[in-house]
């Protein structure tokens, strides 16, 4: 977000926040881009979030976004950042709901960042315990090097 700052006006970005995060655990820099009322995080209007160029989110807080109306297909662009470093199914709250067949989905991470904390035993014999990022690494055709699919910076 901060690097965004450079090419897009602060009042076209939001950054949606868990309802009882603690304000002083938000940067400085970012609150402006943030809506904190009654002593909570909150979203804005639906017809406010759709003014905004670039929305920002946890994988796990953007069904903030769901719950004030944004649908499947909203975005072009669904950025999945250091997506190695969350489970599977907290990547999926956001792809299941926001995005749709035209939704341009870009996953990052690191291969060595592994997300174990997962404390269901049926969901860790279910394969659950790695990440989303992981698993599109070890699949076809993500695990060749196809520039087509995959760049490796």
């Amino acid at each position: 977000m901060r690097s965004l700052k450079n090419e897009i006006r602060e009042s076209d970005m939001f950054r949606a926040n868990a309802a009882f995060r603690e304000l002083d655990g938000v940067p400085f820099d970012i609150l402006p881009s943030c809506v904190y009322k009654d002593e909570c995080f909150t979203c804005p209007s639906l017809r406010e979030l759709r003014d905004f160029k670039v929305i920002f989110s946890t994988f796990v807080s953007s069904f903030r976004l769901i719950g004030v109306g944004i649908t499947a297909g909203h975005f072009s662009h669904i950025f999945l950042a250091d997506a190695s470093s969350v489970t599977e199914p907290e990547t999926m709250v956001a792809l299941a709901n926001l995005a749709d067949e035209k939704t341009a989905v870009v996953v990052t991470g690191a291969r060595q960042n592994r997300s174990s904390w997962v404390r269901s035993d049926i969901a860790r014999q279910r394969g659950l315990r790695i990440s989303y990022f992981e698993r599109l690494c070890e699949s076809k055709p993500y695990s060749s090097s196809d520039r087509m699919f995959i760049t490796r910076l």
